[in-house]
């Protein structure tokens, strides 16, 4: 099968291997990255999930030792998935955030 042309500004980058904690105004809910690129981010959604709208805090959890705190917009709520739009101006930890997925990413 013929695969299509990505036309997507940021390319995604499929990751299985990292966690993260979505952080509304209160609480959070710990999942995993679908997907990934330089603009935002694609989450499976928690099995607890409440409705919830605008900012959050993502907390990308690579080791102990590497945490990566991103603000992001929520801009789609699927029935499998929660994606976010990375937040202006950010770069620096979007930076970091891209810079450590390279060992956990499988191109689409």
């Amino acid at each position: 099968m013929v695969q299509g042309i990505e036309k997507r500004v940021h390319p995604r980058t499929e990751i299985s291997s990292i966690a993260v904690l979505v952080a509304p105004e209160r609480g959070g809910y710990l999942t995993n990255v679908l997907d990934i690129s330089s603009g935002g981010v694609r989450v499976q959604r928690p099995l607890a999930w409440v409705d919830h709208h605008g900012i959050f805090r993502l907390y990308f959890i690579f080791d102990q030792d590497t945490v990566i705190e991103v603000r992001a917009l929520m801009v789609r709520q699927g029935d499998d998935h929660l994606a976010f739009r990375f937040e202006d101006p950010q770069s620096p930890e979007v930076m970091q955030l891209m810079y450590e997925t390279r060992f956990a990413s499988q191109p689409l």
